[in-house]
């Protein structure tokens, strides 16, 4: 009955499947494809050039080119699976340091839970993009040249992973003070368990399903951030600063910043400032974004409506079932 109902629930299935497969797909095309070459001319059937790159969405290109002539379709599957994968990397680690931070809240005594509670409860109003800029930047932009690639992957995760920890342990404590008001805590603790036993065997167990829906919550508020970063060109899968031009009467040099994993928000960050000559560049990773994130909305109201089609499926058989005539509806005459 409950496989039966999970594929009944389509926003969850939906949902699950488009992500499931963009990440299957991104990962097959990295193993077994070669890199795309770049097209910057396109000819016809006699050899004669008819367009130059970028290209307008075409046949051969779905969602047009970027100014070297690669694919976009190609680029952005190549980067799903360090946007969507790093994504819900950092929202799992979010979710299990969370999950002992929390614990460690519901241990400690009233008075200075209160305090940590006031703390946490802060950073509720915080701009989280913001505060991620300011800590990742210098690594990123400012000293790049001074890390190696794998720290500059490394470190923004490990900023994005932390940065919502003090709320997410907050949000815990709170469920397992609402798990231990319940009977049947009451009566583990009247058994004589210990604290440990009675988190392990009956808290735990009731507080998975929950945790599960903000984990899906996290990976779209990740996948958000990512988006902001992007536009302030900060790269999570790794940035390429490069020299275009310099000006020898100035000194000054024209920087860009490019990704090195073609990661969806950098490359709407790299070609934002061709969005009104040539759109396609940036409708298509802004594309790819909302349908990813509509994807996890999707699961979560699959998740936080479980019974929902349940009940509709039980309804409509009911309508459609004639009414039986009960039998306490005749009465003999004596």
């Amino acid at each position: 009955m409950r496989k039966l109902s999970l594929i009944r629930n389509k926003p969850l299935l939906g949902g699950g499947l488009f992500i499931v497969l963009l990440l299957i797909g991104s990962i097959l095309y990295g193993l077994f494809f070669d890199p795309q070459e770049p097209q910057k001319v396109l000819l016809d059937e006699n050899n004669k050039a008819v367009a130059l790159a970028p290209f307008p969405p075409l046949s051969k290109f779905p969602l047009g080119s970027d100014l070297d002539g690669n694919n976009l379709v190609l680029n952005i599957l190549e980067g799903a699976k360090f946007t969507v994968g790093l994504s819900i990397l950092v929202a799992f680690f979010r979710m299990v340091v969370s999950f002992v931070g929390g614990y460690i809240l519901y241990l400690l005594p009233g008075s200075f839970r209160r305090i940590l509670d006031g703390l946490a409860n802060a950073l509720h109003y915080a701009p989280v993009t913001i505060f991620t800029y300011v800590l990742i930047a210098p690594v990123i932009l400012s000293f790049s040249w001074s890390y190696d690639t794998s720290t500059k992957v490394i470190f923004p995760m490990l900023v994005l992973i932390l940065i919502s920890v003090p709320v997410l342990s907050l949000y815990v404590q709170n469920e397992l003070h609402l798990i231990e008001e319940k009977e049947f805590i009451e009566s583990a603790k009247v058994m004589g368990g210990s604290h440990f036993q009675i988190f392990r065997k009956h808290m735990a167990p009731f507080l998975y399903p929950k945790l599960f829906v903000v984990f899906i919550q996290q990976v779209g508020q990740v996948l958000i951030v990512f988006a902001h970063l992007g536009l302030l060109n900060v790269f999570i899968g790794g940035s390429d600063i490069r020299i275009m031009e310099y000006d020898y009467d100035t000194g000054e040099a024209t920087i860009e910043v490019f990704s090195m994993s073609n990661e969806w928000a950098g490359l709407i960050a790299q070609n934002f400032q061709y969005v009104s000559s040539f759109p396609w560049m940036v409708l298509a990773p802004v594309m790819a974004f909302a349908l990813t994130i509509l994807a996890v909305n999707s699961i979560v109201y699959g998740l936080s409506h479980p019974y929902t089609y349940r009940k509709r499926r039980k309804k409509s058989i009911e309508s459609s079932t004639p009414h039986l005539i009960r039998e306490d509806s005749f009465h003999m005459r004596g």
